[in-house]
């Protein structure tokens, strides 16, 4: 206990001390007062002054003097301002719509006559066709006259989107310039009820709640459209064989029918060099002309065969050939009777057969 009342004791000494201590350099850094009668330019305290040249400062700006204001602008000349045209806003009769039972792709048909105190109304141009909001494209704009002889403006609105359920939706309000300036046509937009095609829910029933998927396209039945084309198929090589027949039968006949057909026939049994081929092709002359050709009338065989011009000198060497062969009996180079008649046939049946 002696040992805590002598510590107690001398920590309460020590404070005194420092105490004391303080008190004494606090008056020893106070600085004397001035002397009576001192100049005050002489104390420590007074900055220097400077020498010489001294620069002057800038002028403050808020001590300056203000500037005289700048004399008020001369009124400028009176200029004729043209009145700003004044907009008026027509409102026209609408054809009333059917406000409900409306689904996705269905066209809605806005009827507004083009008539305004009882004067037609012209526009400025038509609605442009593009998408008006989130429900309706503008797919048709035109102007009709109905029985009346009133002018419609008849704009056809498709609707491209629906909500999840029954929802009442509006038409645009149509703004339209018209051909008067400052008068623009006017409209209120029309509200319509839109649902989707069926609900996502229909009946709360197992198997019932939600939309069943798409029904697979169904299959087309290619075998009567088969048969069909086979039978054309058939009918036309049918056809396409019995043309063939007819040309095969009319070459046949004209073998058998015309003149230098049947001479062309008839010389190719007897000898190349026989008399008798020079007779045979003089009878088929004669038989297509009607009557005795000889050199003299060799004019009228080619206006009754004008198929046989190509053959013309040909046959008038013939017959020239023909006086040597038949009254000087003997043979004539340079002319063969079974060559003119086979030309002859041919010319003939292109042309006859």
């Amino acid at each position: 206990m002696p040992s805590f009342w002598r510590l107690r004791l001398l920590s309460a000494c020590a404070a005194l001390a420092l105490i004391c201590c303080g008190a004494t350099q606090a008056q020893d850094t106070t600085p004397p007062a001035p002397a009576a009668g001192t100049d005050a330019a002489a104390a420590p305290d007074t900055p220097p002054q400077p020498t010489g040249y001294v620069i002057p400062p800038p002028p403050d700006p808020a001590t300056a003097p203000a500037e005289p204001a700048a004399a008020p602008a001369e009124p400028a000349a009176d200029v004729a301002t043209p009145p700003a045209p004044a907009i008026s806003a027509v409102n026209p009769e609408v054809d009333p719509l059917r406000p409900f039972g409306y689904v996705i792709g269905d066209i809605v048909t806005q009827r507004v006559v083009l008539e305004y105190d009882g004067k037609p109304l012209e526009l400025g141009a038509l609605p442009p066709l593009e998408r008006t909001g989130n429900w309706f494209e503008r797919r048709d704009a035109r102007v009709e006259r109905d029985a009346a002889g009133r002018r419609w403006l008849v704009l056809d609105y498709q609707i491209i989107n629906v909500p999840e359920e029954l929802r009442a939706i509006e038409l645009p309000a149509l703004d339209i310039e018209t051909a008067v300036s400052g008068r623009r046509l006017q409209t209120t937009p029309m509200p319509l009820t839109v649902a989707p095609l069926t609900p996502n829910v229909v009946l709360a029933r197992a198997g019932l709640e939600e939309m069943r998927p798409d029904d697979p396209a169904p299959h087309i039945d290619t075998a009567p459209y088969e048969r069909g084309l086979h039978a054309a198929l058939y009918a036309g090589a049918l056809l396409v064989a019995l043309w063939a027949a007819l040309a095969l039968l009319r070459q046949f006949n004209a073998r058998r029918r015309l003149p230098f057909s049947r001479a062309q026939r008839d010389i190719a049994r007897l000898d190349a060099g026989s008399i008798e081929v020079w007779r045979r092709l003089h009878r088929a002359l004669d038989d297509t002309a009607g009557q005795v050709v000889r050199d003299h009338n060799l004019p009228l065989l080619l206006a009754r065969a004008p198929w046989l011009a190509p053959l013309e000198a040909d046959l008038r060497r013939f017959f020239e050939a023909s006086q040597t062969r038949f009254f000087a009996d003997r043979a004539v180079d340079g002319v063969e009777p079974r060559t003119l008649c086979a030309q002859a046939a041919k010319l003939e049946r292109s042309a006859l057969a």
